[in-house]
Order: structure tokens, then C-alpha cells, then sequence
């Protein structure tokens, strides 16, 4: 995605580098300095996405500012924050080392973030310390005394919350100042005691060096920088003694407790399916008819024809069905923000913790897996955070399975036109509830998956994680909506490009050629994409499909929701009156001709929700393994299970309707 608002490099010469923490309020700080002047991009040969913008800058200048992952530290084992590292020693790109590092510092958490500074002092970068989270270190009773740190760090240091922008303009003011002034190295080692014995040794080091040192050479670094920290830190706070506040607040204790914990997080995803199909309808309505609408008027006015067919029965019918769906994904994008900028998904991490030890994964894979239910590729690209192979590996391979945004409309037209809005004991939503099985399924079949992986190819590497858990916040509306807006706006930009092709490509073959006169069957039948979907037939039987949805099946193969779109283009190719009535309302018509039934409409779910039909996964899969043989093996293992558990939930489907 790339805002237009987005400034040339060559409009902003200098360049700044933010840098912090995991949760420490990096990211809101950079939506908050740079507005929409932003753009998210990959670096030439690198898949770890970044988000790059403009700062502007007093008297009409402008720099340009990188939002870096989150890193501990500089040396590190993960892709994250080897990125970090690569980036300030300018071998991510030409002309790619910074001007100013802005370090974004947890108010909350000063010893462990310190130690970051610490190391970013060594690189004798100017450095600006952007010390966050104030309002949360003033409720929790510490009080940091800004001047007194900055004198002690000898760098800059401006309290900020960067949540509400409080402190914004000091900031901007110190950021100037220090890109205006000539370069200068900070205290390098100020930590080490000059008398100390590996001073000469450790002198010798490149600060953004490899980790390939002695053992005791690192102990040493680390307790001679903990030791320098913990003494700037009793000179430079104070811990408010009349205050109690608890380590764990009550609403903590119930939110991750065994007991309690599991039923309320089931519950809260429960009400964001229920939500889905609720919240959604109104809108939904309302865009069915504008596309139906469009078509109407589209076959009106223009002249008959090929390309008025092409129009009105291909592109509009195919892009306007899946366009119908952007009310339903927002809701869903929303409700991830929300939990995510509240501090509530963390919690969730806590509770599954545990159990996904016991399928073979690590904590760190639980955002990339929740990240997929938004999209793959995303999910796929935050695995560089896991600092082990095996483990990254086996998340990138389960990925997929984590039902995405793109397979929401194939859901959602097949329960709305098959399963019945009823309520189930008065209060839940009968749809609802299966939206949420397909849900859980995937992620049933990503923890069997997983299990099998390390177990049987992945089994050799571990490693200890710490998990980190934010406090619970009021989440910032104008943050999720931007955030829901940038994924909207990622959908709609391939309803536009994939989608907009295939409903061409779909609309010719169903289109040509042309059935002989006196021809008696359905003239989509006679087509190419008939002859195709006839031909793959007898494989796809088993399953309760027909030709039909063989057809719309090979069509989505490069992006699931295509398969709406081919079944719009084939269903209004076929019908024999001129009004457009819906794809749901043409399955429910469908369904009682006893050409489609529910039974094969479940079947068609389960097979969707374990297939993979996303040229995007499989590309930057093949990106982030640098393995063609595990891309392959991602879309074998998953045709194959999405085939076996169709074809079991029919067969015992017909078995036990019988």
C-alpha cells in the first residue's frame, strides 16, 4: 500500500531510524508523526516489511523516517533484529544508513529498554530518546526525572505519550535541532570502567558486530551494561511508595486465569463472528443492490454486445460480489485492532501458551498465526521474529491454515444462503456458530499439522521465550480505523487487479464457444470452462461437487474469493431471465432443485478451509524458505487434506441422511 500523501526520497535528504522495544509505542509514534505521509514497502531483496514516511520539518524541509521491527537488542539471532542491525550499518540498501536514530523508550520499563540505548550509544549514531509512555509511568507511581537522564545518557531525552501526541512539538524540536547540528559520537562505553581489564579487548569491537564471542566475554558485557544501568536508574526515578498498584490488577487475574480464562477469550471471538453477519447486513444490503443496480443500468444503456456481456455479466457481477464483502471484513480487521491496541491479545497468547508448547510451537508464533487470520502473507512475513528455524518453519507452514479474510466471502454466501438464521437457545446466531467452526477447524487442523511437523522434520532446535505482556489500555479509535482502513484498502486493491482479471478470464471461458443451434443444455456447460469443469468431474464427485463448482474451484486457485466471482459470471451467464437476483438467493433456488445442497455446501467450506489458493502465500513462502521444496510441499500437504476432509465430511454426511 502507498499513500498518496507519500514524499520522494529525494524531497526528504536526511533520514531517521526509529528504533525501540517490542511495545514500547514505536509504531504509534510513527503514525503520529507522519500522518498519511506513509507507505509500506520491502527493501530489494528483502521480505521483512517496513513502513517508511515523511516527517515534515520546520521552514518547509522534510525527512524521512523508518519504522525498524522491534529488537531487544542489536545482536540478535532473528530475522528481526538481524534487520535492525543490517539497516544502521547500511547494507539494506545503497545510501540506507541513517542520519538520527530516535530510540523510543518504555517509560514503564526503563532498565530492560535502556539496555537497547546502550548499545545504540556505542554506534556513535546522534541519537534522540524519545522517552514513551508517560501517562502509564504517572498512574503506576514512577516518576522519571527527564533532564537528569539525559545528562547522565548525554543524549537528548524528551517525555512523550504517544498515544494522545502529548509531547509531540518538543520532540519534533529536538529531532530538528539534532539533524541540523554536525555529527558527533555520543560516550562510546560509557558503561565499562576505564580501568577495567577487557576495556582494550572490548574497545577492539565492532559495535554492530556478530555475536561470535567468548562466553565469558559476553557475561561480561551484559552485567557491566546492567550494572551502568541499574545505577542511571535509582539516580533517575523514583517509585511513588503511598501508591499500591499491583503487579497483576484484578481484571488481569480473571482474564488469564485457568478457570476463567479460556471460556472468556471463546466468548470474545464468539461475538466477533456474531458480529460479522449482525453489524454487517445493513451495509451488505446496501452494496448488493448498488452492484445490482450498476449491472442493471450497465446493460441498459450500453448497446447489446460482447463487450456490453463482458460489463455487465463478467466484470461488475464478479468484482461488485466480492466488493459486497468489504462490510464484513472491516468488522472483522476492527475487532483484531481492538483487542490487539487494548493489550488483550497478549493475554491470549498467555492462555495458549501452554498448549502450543505441546503441539511443538513456541509462544512468539501465536501473533504470526493470529496475524494470518487477517491474511497469509502478513502472518508468513512476521515469522521473522522466531529466532530458530524449525520453529519459523513449521509456523509458515501452518500459516495457512488460519482462516483469512479472503476466504470469509466463500463463507459467508454459502451460510447465508444454507444454513438458517435461527437462534440457537434464543440468544446465538446459527450462523454465527459455523462461521466459527470453520474458524476453529483450521486452527484443529494448523495444531495436528504442526504436531506432525516437529515431530517428524522439524524436531532438532528449541529455545526459551520470554513473553512480554503490555497493561491494559483504552485502545485509540483513530489508530484502528487507520488500521482497518489499510486493510480494506489491501482488499479492495485486489478486488481490482486478481479479481478483475480472472472475472474476465472466467467470463470468456464460460462465454465461448458458443453452443451449436438447438442445443438443449446449459449453454455454460458447452463452454471452454464447462468442457473443464466436466473433464475434473468424476475426481471432484466424491466430494458432492459438480462441474459447476470444479470450475469456480480452478478459477480461485489463484486468489480464494475469486470462487464468488466465478459462480456470479456462470450463474447470471445461465439464467434465463435478465434480472440480476443474487448469488445467494440463485444457491437457495439451487438448493431446491436439489442441484446444491447444504450437505455439499459444508463440504465445499471444509475443503476451503484447508486448501491453499493463494499465489501470494506460496510466493513469499517460497521467499522466506528459499526452498521451492517447501513451498511445494505447503500446497501438496494442503490439497491433500482439504480432499480427504471434504471428501470425509460428505461421505458420512450421506451416510448418516440416508
Amino acid at each position: 500500500m502507498t499513500d498518496i500523501h507519500t514524499t520522494a526520497d529525494d524531497d526528504c535528504p536526511k533520514s531517521i531510524a526509529l528504533v525501540g522495544n517490542p511495545n514500547c509505542g514505536k509504531t504509534t509514534l510513527f503514525n503520529g508523526l507522519t500522518g498519511s505521509r506513509y507507505k509500506v514497502a520491502n527493501y530489494p531483496g528483502v521480505t521483512v516489511e517496513h513502513k517508511e514516511g515523511s516527517l515534515p520539518l520546520p521552514h518547509g524541509s522534510c525527512a524521512r523516517i523508518v519504522d525498524l521491527p522491534g529488537t531487544y537488542a542489536l545482536v540478535g539471532t532473528s530475522i528481526d533484529e538481524r534487520i535492525v542491525t543490517q539497516f544502521l550499518k547500511g547494507e539494506i540498501a545503497e545510501n540506507s544508513k541513517p542520519d538520527l536514530v530516535v530510540a523510543v523508550v518504555d517509560a514503564t520499563n526503563l532498565e530492560r529498554n535502556l539496555f537497547l540505548i546502550s548499545e545504540l550509544i556505542d554506534t556513535g549514531y546522534p541519537i534522540v530518546l524519545a522517552l514513551n509512555m508517560m501517562d502509564a509511568a504517572e498512574r503506576a507511581g514512577i516518576k522519571v526525572y527527564g533532564e537528569l537522564l539525559s545528562r547522565s545518557l548525554d543524549i537528548p531525552v524528551v517525555p512523550i505519550t504517544a498515544r494522545t501526541k502529548s509531547g509531540f512539538p518538543t520532540l519534533l524540536s529536538a529531532v530538528t535541532k539534532a539533524l541540523e547540528l554536525p555529527t558527533t559520537s555520543s560516550k562510546r562505553l560509557a558503561w565499562i570502567p576505564s580501568d577495567h581489564p577487557l576495556r582494550d579487548t572490548i574497545e577492539g569491537l565492532s559495535p554492530l558486530g556478530p555475536a561470535s564471542l567468548d562466553a565469558h566475554v559476553i557475561t561480561t558485557i551484559g552485567s557491566l551494561r546492567y550494572a551502568w544501568i541499574r545505577a542511571i536508574v535509582r539516580k533517575t526515578t523514583s517509585q511513588s511508595s503511598n501508591d499500591d498498584i499491583p503487579v497483576i490488577t484484578p481484571l488481569d487475574r480473571i482474564l488469564t486465569s485457568r478457570i476463567w480464562g479460556l471460556p472468556i477469550m471463546l466468548g470474545i471471538f464468539g461475538i466477533i463472528f456474531q458480529a460479522i453477519f449482525l453489524w454487517a447486513q445493513i451495509p451488505m444490503e446496501i452494496i448488493s443492490g448498488a452492484v445490482d443496480g450498476l449491472s442493471a443500468w450497465a446493460s441498459s444503456v450500453l448497446p447489446p454486445g460482447i463487450l456490453t456481456s463482458l460489463i455487465a455479466e463478467g466484470i461488475i457481477p464478479g468484482v461488485g460480489n466480492v466488493i459486497v464483502f468489504v462490510p464484513q471484513i472491516a468488522i472483522l480487521f476492527f475487532c483484531i485492532g481492538f483487542l490487539e491496541d487494548s493489550g488483550y491479545l497478549s493475554r491470549a497468547a498467555f492462555l495458549l501458551d501452554n498448549f502450543m508448547r505441546k503441539v511443538g510451537l513456541q509462544g512468539r508464533a501465536f501473533i504470526p498465526l493470529l496475524s494470518s487470520f487477517a491474511c497469509a502473507v502478513p502472518g508468513i512475513l512476521s515469522t521473522r521474529s522466531i529466532p530458530t528455524r524449525s520453529d519459523r518453519l513449521a509456523t509458515i507452514m501452518i500459516a495457512p491454515l488460519m482462516s483469512c479474510s479472503a476466504r470469509l466471502p466463500v463463507y459467508a454466501v454459502l451460510i447465508a444462503a444454507f444454513i438458517p438464521p435461527t437462534l440457537v437457545g434464543g440468544l446465538i446466531s446459527l450462523q454465527g456458530l459455523v462461521l466459527l467452526g470453520m474458524y476453529v477447524l483450521g486452527v484443529v487442523g494448523a495444531c495436528g499439522v504442526a504436531w506432525a511437523l516437529k515431530r517428524c522434520l522439524l524436531w532438532k532446535e528449541s529455545c526459551f521465550y520470554v513473553m512480554e505482556m503490555p497493561p491494559l489500555r483504552k485502545p485509540i479509535l483513530r489508530i484502528i480505523l487507520r488500521s482497518v482502513y489499510d486493510s480494506v484498502t489491501s482488499f479492495l486493491k485486489n478486488a481490482t487487479t486478481i479479481i478483475l482479471a480472472c472475472s474476465v478470464i472466467v467470463w470468456f471461458l464460460a462465454s465461448y464457444p458458443k453452443p451449436e443451434p438447438g442445443y438443449q443444455g446449459n449453454p455454460v456447460q458447452a463452454s471452454y470452462a464447462g468442457r473443464l469443469g466436466t473433464a475434473i468431474e468424476p475426481a471432484i464427485r466424491p466430494l458432492g461437487f459438480n462441474w459447476e463448482i470444479g470450475i469456480a474451484i480452478l478459477s480461485s486457485f489463484p486468489a480464494r474469493e475469486v470462487f464468488v466471482t466465478t459462480l456470479s459470471t456462470i450463474y447470471n451467464i445461465s439464467d434465463d431471465d435478465d434480472e440480476n437476483t443474487g448469488l445467494v438467493k440463485t444457491l437457495q433456488e439451487r438448493n431446491q432443485s436439489g442441484f446444491f445442497s447444504t450437505l455439499t455446501a459444508l463440504s465445499l467450506m471444509v475443503f476451503y478451509v484447508f486448501a491453499c489458493m493463494c499465489m501470494s502465500t506460496l510466493a513469499v513462502c517460497k521467499r522466506e524458505t528459499g526452498s521451492w521444496g517447501w513451498t511445494l510441499g505447503m500446497f501438496g500437504y494442503m490439497t491433500a487434506l482439504a480432499y480427504v476432509a471434504s471428501f470425509t465430511v460428505f461421505q458420512l454426511g450421506s451416510l448418516f441422511l440416508k
